[in-house]
This record gives structure tokens, sequence and C-alpha cells, in this order.
């Protein structure tokens, strides 16, 4: 974790997660706090995918349209439509490579397979995958949070058709 006092741009960096992943403290599978901090982790990964990448699209898309797509309705449309998919690759790509998001090395996280070795390319693609099974939920995401609260590891149903658990990194 970067120094307190070192300058914001510093510290933003150290969100990017290395490729080396950290050591899993498999034995907090399931406390309370995990869960609390995966939908802070979520939250911002999902306001990096909007802010990076899906705002200036939208921009993009507006000045194109000469000013009307921004005024209709088909906007949020858009808008919400398109974050879902984005949430869902970002956190793929993320998870694949390093086991962890920005949001996660945040709150000082990571996904790993159940034994404690690194997520893998198709555990990562499958709990993704099955991360559209939280959207039905209204507000989204708050079937995979229900599940995952009444879970003694903490799953949702992607970590379990993934055989995968999110825990804290040390």
């Amino acid at each position: 974790m970067a120094d307190e006092n070192a300058p914001w741009s510093s510290r933003l960096v150290s969100l990017y997660p290395s490729r080396k992943p950290p050591e899993p403290q498999l034995d907090t599978a399931g406390e309370r706090g995990v869960l609390r901090d995966r939908i802070l982790a979520a939250g911002f990964d999902a306001l990096v995918c909007f802010v990076v990448i899906e705002a200036p699209l939208l921009w993009v898309l507006d000045v194109v349209s000469a000013g009307q797509f921004g005024e209709s309705a088909l906007f949020w449309v858009v808008a919400v439509a398109g974050l879902l998919p984005l949430v869902s690759t970002y956190a793929f790509a993320f998870e694949w490579q390093y086991s962890r998001t920005p949001g996660k090395v945040w709150q000082r996280l990571i996904t790993v397979s159940d034994d404690g070795t690194p997520c893998t390319l198709f555990a990562s693609a499958l709990r993704n995958l099955a991360r559209y099974l939280d959207y039905l939920g209204v507000p989204p995401l708050a079937l995979g949070v229900a599940i995952a609260a009444f879970d003694d590891e903490g799953k949702r149903v992607g970590d379990r058709m993934a055989e995968t658990v999110v825990v804290r990194s040390r």
C-alpha cells in the first residue's frame, strides 16, 4: 500500500495490480468485512469503468448526434446497459491476469481458487459470466450480495460455479 503522505498520483498508481499476486488469507473467507469491502471494490471498479471508458464514448455519441443523443431517454438506457458488460469484461481481464481488480487492490482483496492458487482464465470467465445472474436483482447486484451474505464462505453464484473465493490478501 502506498504511503499516505505520498502524492495522490503515486497512491493512484499503487491501485494497479502487480504481476505477482499477494498471498491470500483463506481463513478470511466469509468474514462480513470482506463482503463489505467487496461491495466497495465493485463500486470503485464500476466508477473507473464509467469515467475512464464509458463516459468518453457517450460524449462522442452525443457529439456525433449533434446533442440529440444526450437529450434522449436512450442515453440512459445505453449508459446503464453498456456499463454491465463493460464491468464484467474489466473484472474478467483483471482477475485472469492479476487475480484482482484495482478496486480489490484498494480493499486488499484477492480472488483465488478454493485451494488458494491464482484465478485461472476459465475460473475468471465463469465467475464473471455468472455476474449477469447478480444483475437480475433490484437494485442490480442485490441478488449476488444476498447470496454471498448467507453463504458461509461469502461466495456468490459465480464463485460457486468457478470454485473461487474472495479473501483478504497479506
